[in-house]
């Protein structure tokens, strides 16, 4: 645990790489050279040392290009340190500080571990294909070529590929040349390209950028295209198996995305194009190479009358997640992966910006506080959890630092709260000035808030390093005595035992009341107001914390602005969420919260009705201590839900509320669950239309419908969907099938489902863990789906432990666990594996979420029996 990596950029520092790469598709291996031409730094030695993985170095020389001239340098030893990731490169002559170019020719293996140069495959009219593409984020560019591996080790690349002739080869930049050979008596000759067997293709040479950057992708694709008003060519990609009026919503937003940040932060899109891919496997959700964004086919394809509203939303919040790392990350980049907040969190804001912007009326907003304010509260509020800024000591700490709720959601939360508290105005003059100073540069954390202070005249380094550099969040209490307001901020933690007394910041109140202060930057402070009118704070749910409001007058106030909608969508969301927040760390109760619901009888807003969700997803918890709760509480969602569900019906109506057609699809889910007879009825016999007629099902309802008859145990019904799953290229279809499929309530079926889940021709890896996550949180198979994990822990290791989502495999354990006797499993299972460092903190945070959770349980337990009963 305690290894930590020597920076390479602080002994070598490169300028250009000229690198080649020849791809063997058939043998599945690689093989490539590279130049790369750079100053070495630092003190004489006998060697140089660059990053390698998995890699056999054939050949080696030094030149030196200084003003002293050239000269070459005999390698006399190669040699791998693979525990840190590097090859190093002996001389017997010293080498002294200076100007080097470095010869190197490897070889390597292409492996289907998604990353590095990997293969995706895919089908086409039954005929099995495969394409190749490259994921180098965070330190797997290694895997492809020696190089500096480092953030900070910008550097312009000339790239060469060799593969296989009449096949699409995209990369960063746009293609310069291609040449056209074939084999002749066993040597390659120029040739016409209908007789090719072979291309090479140059790719014009990268802006100065880091190497987790580059990249590229080869295979049979097509796309299509459009033009910024700049003339920036946008152009979004898929395999030949995918239609191209899939493309066509993405590409909207693609180019919308670069117009509107080119206006947002005054500095143009750097590069001649940009490409998106969607490919048909890819460990992440999306990744930002510059020029070359690749993704997930789920969040690029739009289907057309396929594709539900919440699909479109997702794939415009990562297309324009992926733009603005042109920017942010690829133009201007951290210079370690401690401050990778400054490319995912501004990502994370950013995402919402764009398509707001070009989509008003669909919510934008409202989702931000719904998804990242939820995700980053519960998150951020478990006794262990990471800061946004974090240090990082070696690489396998990387991937562990690319946590969705933290440096992503409370990143993006910290960061608009920022906005709202500096002004809007002040946030983007601040913006503007960095990119114009540090472009094709690195920064760290201060270089930002230099520029934002100037911008806006306020201390920004002081008001947000304490929220990066902590962990957790505050608890704002307010008191009131006729005009007399105390307010006191204190550290919230789910198990409050564990809170640290001494923790503040500097929290910005957002009340409407002009007499109190815009921030609160000491421990307790008592206001006067002008009248005895009730203070409210957090007004827009902008801040980064919870509420408590200590008196009846104040809470009935909430209430009754919640019942006549005088709080806004956000607001409404967030009062339930405090509530329920500080049920679970025992300042309330959790039967007050269910009371709570009282006030949103005429609820009508899809957002809160998540958060509504929400609320009884938790008291469904319960029944893990009580059987007896689940009855009651499906007879209480019946009641709960009836108007909405008349109101809205089954079918989507001309010219309704984009809100509504999410909205009906909570609400009939939770009929489901809730064994609503027409519910259940109707959703059958839309299943079986849906057999003949696939529009039969609204995409948004797709998964509610499937999964009834699942549920009921219909065998039919799940011998049509797995083969359904396996004939489809729509990864949008497969998804909402893998949630029908495992919402079954038998374990057999459910040990059928995960016995495929090793086959890569029936689960895909990278969908691999949706099934099996899924299933753990399935009350009535979990115990199931844990035994398989335990039994096949090696093939999970084996695939995924390059991955970034391996971390993540403790933390959907633990979300499963409820019971003291889940509680010794899961330490019993995971605390031997403590020792592997990317492991290490989900499963210490595990343990703790699991003891809070089953602390809240037991204490609450009967409340929340009072309230049922």
């Amino acid at each position: 645990m305690n290894k930590s990596v020597t920076r390479l950029y602080e002994q070598f520092q490169p300028a250009h790489y000229d690198l080649q790469l020849k791809i063997n598709d058939e043998a599945m291996t690689f093989s490539g050279s590279v130049v790369i031409a750079g100053k070495k730094v630092g003190r004489p030695s006998q060697r140089i040392t660059f990053h390698q993985k998995g890699l056999k170095i054939t050949q080696a020389r030094i030149r030196r290009t200084d003003k002293k001239g050239a000269k070459v340098f005999e390698v006399s030893r190669i040699n791998t340190q693979d525990s840190f990731d590097e090859v190093r490169l002996h001389s017997n002559e010293m080498l002294y500080p200076g100007g080097y170019n470095i010869f190197i020719n490897f070889e390597g293996k292409i492996t289907d571990g998604m990353t590095g140069i990997y293969p995706c495959y895919f089908k086409q009219d039954g005929i099995e294909k495969k394409l190749f593409a490259t994921q180098f984020e965070s330190h797997h560019a290694r895997e492809a070529f020696p190089c500096i591996d480092e953030p900070e080790a910008k550097a312009t690349y000339d790239l060469t590929l060799i593969s296989a002739a009449n096949i699409v080869t995209l990369s960063n930049t746009p293609e310069k040349e291609k040449l056209y050979g074939k084999l002749v008596d066993g040597e390659y000759v120029a040739c016409s390209k209908d007789e090719a067997t072979q291309q090479r293709t140059f790719f014009e040479t990268t802006p100065k950028m880091s190497s987790y950057l580059l990249a590229f992708v080869i295979g049979e694709l097509h796309s299509r295209a459009t033009k910024t008003k700049r003339g920036t060519d946008v152009a979004v990609w898929g395999t030949v198996a995918q239609p191209a009026n899939s493309f066509d919503f993405a590409l909207d937003v693609a180019k919308g995305s670069i117009e509107f940040f080119e206006d947002y932060f005054g500095v143009d899109y750097p590069l001649a194009k940009a490409d998106h891919v969607a490919l048909p496997d890819f460990s992440s959700g999306a990744m930002e190479n510059w020029g070359l964004i690749t993704y997930r086919e789920r969040v690029l394809l739009a289907y057309p009358g396929e594709t539900s509203q919440s699909i479109k939303e997702v794939i415009a919040t990562v297309v324009a997640h992926e733009t603005s790392h042109q920017w942010f990350g690829n133009l201007v980049t951290m210079k370690w992966w401690d401050d990778l907040w400054l490319n995912e969190s501004f990502a994370n804001i950013m995402e919402y910006e764009a398509p707001d912007a070009m989509y008003p009326t669909w919510g934008f907003w409202d989702t931000f506080i719904a998804q990242e304010a939820l995700s980053a509260l519960r998150r951020d509020s478990t006794p262990g959890v990471q800061a946004v800024k974090l240090d990082v000591n070696h690489p396998d700490e990387i991937s562990t630092l690319f946590d969705p709720s933290i440096v992503y959601a409370k990143g993006g939360r910290l960061l608009n709260m920022m906005k709202q508290y500096i002004g809007e105005e002040a946030f983007r003059k601040g913006l503007q000035a960095y990119f114009k100073k540090h472009a094709y540069g690195n920064t760290i954390g201060a270089d930002l808030w230099a520029e934002l202070s100037e911008a806006s005249g306020k201390d920004v380094a002081a008001f947000m390093n304490p929220w990066l550099e902590q962990s957790g969040f505050p608890v704002l209490t307010l008191t009131q005595t006729g005009a007399e307001v105390t307010i006191t901020q204190g550290h919230f933690l789910d198990d409050m035992t564990k809170i640290d007394p001494d923790r503040t910041w500097q929290v910005p109140l957002f009340s409407t009341n002009d007499a109190v202060p815009a921030l609160l930057a000491t421990p307790a402070s008592t206001i006067t107001l002008t009248t005895s009118e009730t203070a409210l704070i957090n007004r827009g749910a902008h801040g980064h914390y919870v509420v408590n409001y200590e008196d009846d007058a104040q809470r009935d106030m909430q209430a009754q602005m919640i019942k006549s909608k005088e709080f806004s969508n956000g607001e409404r969301l967030m009062v339930l969420n405090d509530a329920s927040m500080l049920a679970r760390a025992g300042i309330r109760s959790y039967g007050d919260v269910l009371q709570l619901l009282a006030a949103y009888k005429d609820e009508d807003s899809e957002t809160v009705w998540d958060m509504i969700a929400l609320i009884i997803g938790e008291s469904r918890r319960f029944i893990d201590l009580d059987d007896s709760l689940e009855a009651a509480i499906k007879t209480f969602i019946r009641s709960l839900v009836a108007a909405e569900l008349q109101r809205l019906g089954w079918d989507e109506k001309p010219g309704e509320d984009i809100g509504d057609q999410k909205l009906r699809a909570t609400i009939i889910g939770l009929s489901a669950y809730a064994d609503e007879p027409t519910v259940l009825e109707h959703a059958q016999a839309l299943f079986a239309a849906y057999q003949t007629n696939s529009s039969a099902i609204p995409p948004e309802l797709r998964s509610i419908v499937f999964g009834v008859p699942v549920k009921l145990g219909d065998k039919a019904a799940i011998e049509y969907l797995l083969n359904l799953h396996h004939e489809t290229s729509n990864s949008d279809l497969q998804a909402d099938i893998a949630g029908a499929l495992t919402a079954t309530r038998n374990p057999k079926t459910a040990s059928m489902l995960l016995s495929r889940i090793k086959d890569p021709a029936l689960v895909k890896p990278q969908d691999a863990d949706r099934w099996l996550i899924y299933l753990l949180r399935n009350r009535y198979c979990g115990d199931t789906a844990w035994q398989w994990m335990v039994d096949e822990w090696q093939w999970l290791v084996d695939t995924y432990q390059n991955d970034k989502s391996y971390d993540m495999l403790p933390r959907y354990a633990a979300s499963a666990c409820s019971t003291k006797e889940s509680a010794d499993r899961y330490k019993a299972f995971f605390l031997p594996k403590t020792n592997q460092i990317a492991l290490k903190r989900n499963i210490e945070i595990g343990i703790e979420e699991i003891a809070t959770r089953i602390t809240w349980l037991e204490r609450d337990l009967a409340s929340v029996q009072t309230f049922f009963n």
